[in-house]
């Protein structure tokens, strides 16, 4: 029987931006913000961070970080409180004690996570998750919420220590293999920083093309060289996940594959052969601004892919044709029966509709480059 139109689904799955380390003087702690972020990041991207200055208690994290003199730019940690002056004296004397309980030749120099000083705990700098709020400037800040980041409002900001030395890792989220391998793998920073291995074909850091296998694979010839080949991507590795785009009218997606006449000379009846297959179509969507999850977003997605030329304009889309709800939306769960295309896309083409008495409305046009496929789902999934 045939299949009423009911506008269908379209998921899209956007380039991660790169990750990136932030020297910790563009912390703004009176703003709780950061005066630059990396390029590619939106507002609303779900991010992990690694040793943000980010805390509500007494002493910010990283210890690492705090200044050890007098007049240092950096945070006076509780083990250097006792120097108010250029002439104190450097160690602890008498009853000054740190952590709590030790004095004297007893206190300690440093300070250490987990240590205690007033019955405050000294945290060490973690990993977190957070969504990120960009500005016109460039600047970043963070939330807890999405709805929150997308708001960006001053007052909801998670609280930063602007003055603790040291360096910020910045990553788009995506699974724990993805999230592992970002903190291991950037340069100058993860414990792969001195230790990298190459693929002996193309000299690739085993960070840029990791091997395909879960453990490692080694020669039988003694002294030689781990397997590290290169591998494909696996999907649902990578960042940032798929989306729901919601608030679509329809799309459109039109398909071709030119013939190109081989017929020979002196021939009665003629050859062709397909040559490329390409793709190209057009979504209609409204404009509103929504507090979507994470997985959905609305239609501005494709009107900021427009925007971006260089990392980040290309986008994986799957358009549904036959949808048979599959629970929740924006869940990514797939029921047998669901017929979809799947390829990559660019924006080419964007407009907006604002005239009075109408829904505000906004197209966009988009090739497909690289493979096209029609898939069906056969099992139940989530992708």
């Amino acid at each position: 029987m045939a299949v009423l139109g009911i506008g269908g689904r379209l998921y899209l799955k956007r380039d991660a931006p790169d990750a990136c380390l932030i020297d910790s003087s563009a912390v703004d702690g009176a703003r709780n913000a950061i005066s630059s972020i990396c390029p590619g990041y939106w507002s609303g991207d779900k991010v992990i961070v690694s040793c943000l200055p980010h805390g509500t208690g007494t002493f910010p994290p990283n210890p690492d970080g705090y200044g050890m003199y007098y007049y240092s730019q950096y945070y006076q940690g509780p083990n250097r409180t006792h120097i108010t002056d250029f002439t104190d004296t450097f160690y602890k004397t008498g009853t000054q004690a740190y952590p709590d309980g030790q004095e004297a030749d007893d206190a300690q120099f440093y300070a250490r996570p987990g240590d205690v000083s007033g019955g405050d705990t000294i945290e060490d700098c973690t990993d977190g998750e957070y969504w990120i709020h960009i500005d016109e400037l460039g600047g970043g800040s963070f939330y807890t919420s999405r709805a929150a980041a997308l708001e960006g409002d001053p007052d909801d900001r998670v609280s930063l220590f602007g003055n603790v030395a040291g360096t910020i890792g910045l990553a788009p989220f995506g699974s724990s293999d993805f999230n592992n391998a970002f903190w291991r793998c950037v340069v100058s920073f993860g414990e792969y920083a001195f230790s990298d291995a190459q693929d002996i074909v193309s000299l690739d850091s085993v960070c840029a093309d990791a091997p395909e296998y879960e453990a490692v694979v080694y020669d039988s010839d003694e002294y030689e060289n781990a397997n590290v080949l290169p591998r494909s991507a696996t999907a649902g590795q990578t960042a940032p996940y798929w989306q729901l785009i919601c608030d679509v009218a329809n799309w459109s997606l039109e398909l071709s594959a030119p013939s190109v006449d081989t017929t020979a000379l002196s021939e009665k009846f003629g050859e062709s052969v397909k040559s490329l297959v390409t793709g190209g179509g057009s979504v209609e969507f409204l404009i509103d601004r929504k507090g979507f999850g994470d997985e959905e977003d609305n239609g501005t997605t494709l009107m900021k892919l427009l925007l971006m030329t260089e990392r980040g304009c290309k986008a994986s889309a799957r358009f549904y044709v036959v949808n048979r709800g599959g629970g929740v939306q924006g869940s990514g769960l797939q029921v047998p029966g669901d017929l979809y295309y799947a390829s990559e896309l660019l924006v080419t083409s964007s407009a907006v509709n604002v005239r009075p008495t109408e829904i505000v409305a906004g197209t966009a046009n988009f090739v497909t480059t690289g493979e096209i496929r029609l898939l069906e789902a056969v099992q139940t999934v989530v992708q």
